[in-house]
């Protein structure tokens, strides 16, 4: 998600039961060699993608044995993470003080996720009140919250340029002159909740482990449109978004036991805002609380996809020999790419391969290897899309976003990934798809209802100018 700036892309996805015809649409002969026989498709992968060693120190193949499921089996805040209930398993963590890890992870999680809902708000503002505007119509103070945006998206030159044109204008000076501040150097997005009071809108609370912060009231800003009328604009700051992702992050890093500050950096990483600053991940060891249910197979996948969406194909190869997401995407990896319809295809071969792992290692086929396996092979196409981000493969990382998409479901159903496909979603000014995610995740995630503002703006804005919002994906 690097890339703030906007695209038209029209790409379906390539499940690999419609990958001939979507390909072949409206082409005379495609699908066949010029002797008029059928192409076949591609070769089924062979060789299992993870070496045996990595394989073994998966948390799905670690969890085959009984014993080690023992202090996650039962637990309501390990049942709820595992169905990607945060709210319920912040609850159940915060009643039992031996779960500290597990609270922490889910505080950076929830971390995470209003982080994604933040640069929701950036990409569908940035486009309502950029792309999309309509400049005899909307209030002039809009520039503040676009201003905000792009320093969120780390388009530093531009964020001071839209602050510059309010000043004088009817909005807050403390967010002005800090806002104004930030977008002077990069990265311009940071946010510290120990800024001025009225910078941002905030939460009244302080950070406190096991509790959920009280949004700031919507609507954050009101402004008159121009015009005779002078109707009043509700309008959202998306900063308020992730003054709570802050809040969460603070919150982990109050519960996390001494030493494991590493492991919420390493989960937030691929989930920063491009106008935000990176941290150097120190090494990271095993942890199970850490791994468990997650996208990251291992330690060193943490590490991994920490590096992936700006190391690009560089980061398969620096991490092949530690992290097992690695090791699977080697074979789809050229000199500078990766190929995303061979990522489809051992995704589907690590599935299979740590279902087999767990029968083995477990005496036989049970219920929960299954779902274990369907984590693993999107954790697989989650972390090829990373890498082709990093690559700049644009509509490669999104041939692969959708695929994960279409399996995010049950365990799998990452509200932290989904969120981030609805955020994509408006970046491309295609906000139908965003509108549905986001209406089922603000049923749990109240606080997210601060996108949807935005989003809902730029679904009118289009189908005003335009027979279709863009293209969909």
């Amino acid at each position: 998600m690097k890339d703030a700036s906007p695209r038209a892309v029209a790409i379906r996805p390539r499940l690999r039961f419609l990958a001939p015809l979507l390909v072949c649409i409206g082409v005379a002969g495609c699908g066949a060699e010029p002797g008029g026989e059928q192409m076949e498709g591609p070769a089924a992968v062979e060789t299992p993608p993870i070496p045996g060693a990595l394989l073994a120190a998966t948390w799905p193949v670690l969890m085959a044995d009984d014993a080690a499921r023992v202090g996650f089996e039962g637990h309501p805040g390990w049942t709820a993470l595992f169905r990607r209930d945060l709210g319920a398993a912040l609850t159940a963590f915060a009643d039992d003080e031996t779960q500290r890890r597990g609270l922490a992870r889910t505080h950076a999680l929830l971390a995470a996720l209003h982080r994604q809902g933040a640069l929701l708000a950036a990409n569908a503002t940035r486009h309502v009140y950029g792309t999309d505007r309509q400049a005899a119509v909307d209030p002039p103070q809009v520039d503040y919250v676009v201003g905000i945006s792009q320093a969120l998206l780390g388009a530093c030159p531009e964020a001071a340029a839209s602050l510059e044109k309010t000043k004088g204008a009817d909005v807050p000076a403390e967010g002005l002159g800090y806002w104004t501040t930030s977008a002077a150097d990069a990265p311009c997005g940071d946010l510290s909740l120990d800024a001025p009071e009225g910078a941002f809108p905030r939460p009244a609370e302080g950070p406190a482990p096991g509790k959920r912060p009280t949004p700031a009231a919507l609507p954050h800003h009101r402004y008159p449109e121009q015009g005779e009328e002078g109707r009043m604009v509700a309008v959202t700051n998306p900063a308020a978004l992730m003054a709570l992702a802050a809040w969460h992050e603070a919150a982990a890093r109050a519960a996390a036991p001494e030493g494991d500050s590493v492991y919420i950096d390493a989960t937030l990483a691929p989930w920063r805002l491009p106008g935000e600053s990176r941290r150097q991940l120190e090494a990271i060891e095993h942890a199970p609380e850490w791994l468990f249910a997650g996208f990251a197979l291992a330690s060193g996948d943490l590490a991994f996809l920490a590096e992936a969406s700006a190391d690009g194909v560089a980061a398969v190869g620096a991490h092949a020999g530690t992290s097992p997401l690695a090791a699977a995407l080697q074979p789809a990896v050229g000199a500078d790419a990766i190929d995303p319809d061979a990522v489809l295809d051992l995704a589907a071969a690590v599935g299979r391969q740590v279902e087999t792992a767990m029968a083995a290692g477990g005496g036989g086929a049970k219920d929960f290897h299954r779902p274990f396996a369907e984590i693993a092979r999107v954790a697989v196409l989650r972390a090829g899309m990373l890498v082709a981000d990093g690559a700049g493969q644009y509509r490669d990382a999104g041939i692969l976003r959708i695929n994960a998409l279409e399996r995010s479901n049950g365990p799998a159903g990452d509200p932290v990934f989904l969120l981030s496909v609805a955020a994509w979603d408006a970046g491309n000014r295609n906000p139908l798809r965003a509108q549905e995610l986001i209406h089922s995740l603000a049923k749990s995630h109240p606080a997210l209802e601060a996108a949807r503002t935005p989003l809902d703006a730029l679904h009118i804005r289009l189908s005003r100018n335009t027979a279709s919002g863009g293209p969909v994906f």
